[in-house]
C-alpha cells in the first residue's frame, strides 16, 4: 500500500458516461455527448453536450474525472476507490457518492458484476483486508477492528438492510437520526457488524442488496428506489 495521494482538494468529482441501452439503440438513437477523458489527477476533464437540433451551441463542463463508455471497472476503482481507501488508513473518513437518474449506471459502478467486472465496493472490501494484512505484518503491534452497517433510505423512512423487519409497515416511521456530542450523527439502532475477511463483508453487502425495495421504471426493469449507505468503520490501535 503506498502513501496516500498528495492533493490540495478535499473533494473531487468524476463522471462517467454508460453506452447506449438496447433500447436506445433500437430507436436508432445517437448520443449528443462528446467526452475529453480524464482518468489522473494531473487535469481536467470535460463534457460537451450538443444541441440535436443545431440551434445552440455545445454546452460544455468541466470535471475531475471523466470516463468514457468503455472504461474498465479496474480504472473506476483506481481513480475513485483506491485514493478513498489509502486515505482512510491514513486517518481520514472517505465517502464515495453515486449520483445520477436511475438506469445511469450506478448500481453497476459501485458493485458491478463478477470477475473482472466488479465494482467499486467489491474492490475497497478486498483491498481493505489485504492493506491490515500487510500492515500487521510489518507491525506486530498493530490491532484493526473492522465494523459495517448498511441503511436504505426509502420514503423518507430510514430501514436497516442488515437486520430487516418482515414488516415495514410496523416500523412506523423507521430509525431516527440522533446527533451525539462525540460521536456526531449517527442512526439510532442501526446494527454494526464485525466483520474479519472480505468473504464476510461481501456476504453482508449482497444480503443487505437483496432486501432493498426496487421496482421497474422505464429505464431500469430493477431500479433502486431508494437511497442506501454502506458504512465501513475500520479501528486500529497499536498494544505496547
Amino acid at each position: 500500500m503506498g502513501e496516500p495521494e498528495k492533493t490540495g482538494d478535499c473533494v473531487k468529482v468524476a463522471i462517467r458516461m454508460r453506452p447506449l441501452s438496447k433500447k436506445e439503440l433500437g430507436n436508432n438513437e445517437s448520443s449528443i455527448v462528446d467526452l475529453e477523458e480524464m482518468t489522473s489527477s494531473d487535469g481536467n476533464g470535460s463534457v460537451a453536450i450538443s444541441d440535436p437540433s443545431g440551434k445552440e451551441k455545445p454546452a460544455t463542463f468541466a470535471f475531475d474525472i471523466v470516463f468514457g463508455t468503455d472504461v474498465l471497472q479496474s480504472t473506476v476503482y483506481d481513480c475513485i476507490g483506491k485514493p478513498a481507501l489509502n486515505s482512510m488508513f491514513a486517518g481520514y473518513n472517505g465517502t464515495i457518492f453515486a449520483y445520477g437518474q436511475t438506469g445511469s449506471g450506478k448500481s453497476w459502478s459501485m458493485m458491478g458484476g463478477e470477475g473482472e467486472l466488479r465494482g467499486i465496493i467489491p474492490r475497497v472490501n478486498e483491498q481493505l483486508f489485504v492493506s491490515i494484512a500487510s500492515q500487521v505484518e510489518e507491525i506486530r503491534t498493530r490491532r484493526y477492528l473492522v465494523m459495517c452497517s448498511f441503511f436504505e433510505i426509502y420514503n423518507e423512512i430510514i430501514f436497516d438492510l442488515l437486520n430487516p423487519c418482515q414488516d415495514r409497515a410496523k416500523l412506523g416511521a423507521g430509525l431516527q437520526i440522533k446527533e451525539h456530542p462525540v460521536l456526531g450523527i449517527y442512526v439510532k439502532d442501526l446494527q454494526e457488524i464485525v466483520v474479519d475477511d472480505a468473504a464476510k463483508l461481501g456476504s453482508l453487502m449482497d444480503s443487505g442488496t437483496k432486501n432493498r425495495a426496487v421496482s421497474s421504471t422505464l429505464m431500469n426493469a430493477v431500479s433502486s428506489r431508494s437511497h442506501s449507505i454502506f458504512t465501513i468503520k475500520v479501528h486500529q490501535k497499536d498494544d505496547e
